[in-house]
């Protein structure tokens, strides 16, 4: 159930009253609560981006001052309103210096120190003649209890954010910012020291999870979700269960890891699926249990295709949270645009149920322009920045970072330079999740996400940094170890289309799902995916963008996939697994395919004639009966019936990503003096082609060609009308025959 939260408060956010309620209030409920506890404002909040504030002003009058607004602007306009309508601050009566909150009076001119929580929410502000130390800010905050503290001048839009991490300590988390990019570094921050998933209560332990057994759900007590709660629906909806299970293992396969690629279990939560080996235990033995693995991997993966390698000896809800709760930070759209949204939303439920009587046929909310998109991405690089430089070496005085990046993976490169000497230093998790939230954003520019982000910056003691940033967009081959493996471009390219792709870079792309694939151009081996602590030898700086570059290409083709439902069971195909109901195949394990078609034509005597019409597929692992193996049937009538779109998407996957292989195979067996057998009893050699049933020898040297009709292969020999021999083409590889045959003929 919805709840909302009323809070009477005094323009400082001290309040005097809370009360939680299921339908959200009104201005007349806003006014007679605050009129009834004797305060001026009154918050209604249901999370951290969706606060609305009323205001009474100096005659008495209550109104609307903003709505469905983040803390930050709630504070803001609260402190607005007051000083428009009263020569004297609103704050708690007793201001005196034994006021056991401390409360003093906002200067004309000076600083404003906020204590908030995650959720939004002040617990009390108070004025500062000079800008306030972070001992100043760490004493505000937790004398209200508070794990940040919002600070700036208080006619001024550049604010600093102080925050209480997991271990007690104070530090600067942002500074010199503006509110949106504070409140992005609120939640980046929140996320690494505090976020245990589930409602945040008001008032209690802000910034804080729930306690133990606690659920992710909407809080049935009125708690407040935590903004990180739900995760955004992403643009092209969600993962398939089977692409997720490929996705985890081209990982496995990748990295070389000891664990199973066959009879992967994939289970949804919400952001993503949770990929694991099913352990098989004997429920007949008491003691089997001894036999299960402990703390082998689980593998998450979200809807953009990230792949995160978890211990199955962490509680699965609670890796399951988190690994939600960072794709909704990176995830998370503008506070503008939910605010907008929002509004829309309203403005079209109220002409609704007044039976259109408001004339709103529709309400578009059109996405920010491109200045303020590079402005809002340019932004949140002041605090990347500032992270980074604490991982530094005391007395450093420059660095330089590259950041290469995709949706599927990263790797990062960090050196420091104190003098002529240099560091390299690893880049944890947590800085990668904020450079994933800042590419996301970028990712709105006309030029999508760009490939490597470079930081290069100096500091003096005693004067400001100076600030290098670049955004790599593959104008040139990447240096060496910061070049992904083909399938996270792959990857990236199915998250972010892109009008034009170097054409360097959609050729490596295209290599993704081929044996070999994970390497650079050019035949050396390549980097896997790298977690974001690796380091590498070598400076991050990388070379600038060419004024010039190289020839560009259209974007590779998407990794075709296909999710239907044939009869009552559901059918998965891409370039890496084939799966139809509880059967799957691994298609670079296939060892054989065939697919056919047939049209049966029944007269009836007195009756109409009938046309049934028949497309068989099936791939699979010799023996032929009984191995493993996939098989897809498809039924229509009808004289002239067309082939059904999902038979001719397995047709065509199989010819592009498995007979090349399975041709290749049977060639190089074939010249190195070995016998093979295609088409169920057809016998292939350096010699000739033979068959027992129906007994056929034909020499090379009388092989006259072989060509397809009528579903089958037709095989001549020279001189004679006849093709002495036709093989079906729903037989195993028989659909090779032709050019098996035109290979190895002389």
């Amino acid at each position: 159930m919805t709840r909302y939260v009323m809070a009477a408060t005094d323009a400082g956010g001290g309040q005097r009253e809370e009360r939680t309620v299921s339908v959200e209030p009104t201005l007349d409920d806003a006014a007679a609560f605050g009129g009834r506890h004797g305060r001026n404002y009154v918050a209604v909040r249901y999370g951290h981006d969706d606060i609305t504030l009323y205001g009474r002003d100096a005659a008495g009058a209550w109104s609307v001052l903003v709505t469905h607004a983040p803390a930050a602007v709630v504070v803001v306009r609260r402190r607005e309103h007051d000083a428009e309508c009263r020569p004297e601050p609103d704050w708690e009566d007793g201001l005196a210096a034994g006021d056991p909150l401390g409360y003093l009076s906002a200067p004309e001119a000076g600083y404003l120190l906020s204590a908030v929580d995650v959720a939004g929410e002040s617990f009390g502000d108070r004025g500062s003649a000079t800008a306030p130390t972070l001992g100043e800010a760490a004493e505000w905050g937790e004398r209200h209890e508070a794990n940040y503290v919002l600070a700036g001048p208080a006619d001024g839009d550049v604010v600093t954010l102080y925050g209480r991490d997991a271990g007690g300590g104070w530090s600067v988390v942002a500074a010199g910012v503006d509110v949106e990019t504070a409140w992005e570094a609120c939640l980046w921050f929140d996320l690494t020291q505090h976020y245990a998933g589930g409602p945040v209560s008001p008032g209690g332990g802000p910034g804080n999870g729930p306690g133990p057994g606690a659920d992710s759900g909407a809080d049935s007590g009125g708690g407040v979700r935590h903004p990180l709660d739900l995760v955004p629906e992403p643009a092209g909806g969600r993962m398939a269960a089977e692409r997720a299970i490929s996705l985890v293992v081209e990982r496995i396969r990748a990295r070389g890891l000891d664990y199973p690629t066959r009879g992967l279990a994939a289970d949804r939560f919400d952001g993503g699926w949770s990929v694991y080996a099913p352990a098989e235990v004997d429920e007949s033995d008491p003691m089997a249990f001894l036999d299960l693995p402990v703390g082998r991997s689980v593998f998450l993966v979200g809807d953009l295709g990230r792949v995160k390698e978890i211990s199955s000896s962490v509680p699965p809800p609670q890796a399951e949270r988190m690994f939600a709760a960072e794709e909704a930070y990176v995830r998370r759209g503008l506070a503008d645009e939910r605010f907008l949204a929002e509004l829309g939303n309203e403005a079209m439920r109220r002409d609704a149920e007044s039976g259109g009587a408001a004339g709103i046929a529709s309400f578009t909310v059109e996405p920010p322009g491109e200045e303020a998109t590079a402005a809002r991405a340019s932004a949140l690089l002041a605090p990347l920045v500032q992270q980074v430089a604490l991982l530094g070496p005391p007395g450093w005085n420059r660095f330089e970072a590259a950041f290469s990046c995709t949706v599927s993976g990263e790797v990062a490169r960090l050196r420091f330079w104190s003098g002529k000497r240099s560091a390299e230093v690893p880049v944890p998790e947590q800085i990668a999740l904020l450079v994933r939230r800042q590419r996301h954003l970028a990712a709105r520019m006309p030029a999508g996400p760009w490939w490597r982000l470079l930081l290069t910056v100096g500091h003096t003691e005693g004067t400001d940094a100076t600030i290098a940033t670049e955004y790599d967009y593959g104008d040139r081959p990447f240096p060496d170890g910061q070049l992904l493996a083909p399938e996270h471009y792959r990857d990236d390219l199915l998250a972010y289309p892109r009008a034009e792709v170097p054409a360097w870079l959609a050729a490596h792309a295209a290599r993704a799902g081929r044996p070999g694939g994970v390497g650079e151009p050019g035949g050396e081996p390549g980097v896997g995916e790298a977690g974001p602590g690796a380091a590498g030898a070598g400076g991050g700086g990388g070379a600038g963008r060419a004024a010039a570059g190289p020839a560009r290409v259209a974007p590779p083709a998407p990794a075709p996939v296909l999710d239907a439902k044939v009869g009552w069971s559901s059918l998965h195909a891409d370039p890496q697994v084939i799966t139809y109901g509880r059967k799957s195949i691994e298609l670079d394990q296939a060892e054989w395919v065939g697919y056919a078609s047939t049209h049966t034509t029944t007269k009836r005597f007195l009756g109409p004639t009938s046309h049934q019409n028949t497309w068989e597929f099936r791939v699979g692992r010799y023996p032929y009966h009984g191995g493993p193996g996939v098989t897809v049937q498809f039924f229509k009538a009808g004289r002239h019936a067309e082939p059904p779109g999902e038979w001719l998407f397995l047709v065509n996957l199989v010819r592009q990503y498995l007979e090349p292989r399975l041709l290749a195979d049977l060639v190089e067996r074939v010249r190195r003096g070995e016998t093979v057998t295609a088409g169920g009893s057809v016998k292939v050699s350096r010699d000739g082609i033979a068959c027992a049933k129906p007994r056929v020898s034909l020499p090379w040297g009388s092989f006259d060609g072989a060509r397809l009709d009528n579903g089958m292969v037709c095989v001549r020999q020279a001189g004679v009308e006849r093709p002495v021999l036709t093989v079906p083409l729903s037989h195993p590889n028989a659909t090779l025959l032709p050019a098996l045959f035109a290979a190895l003929a002389p």
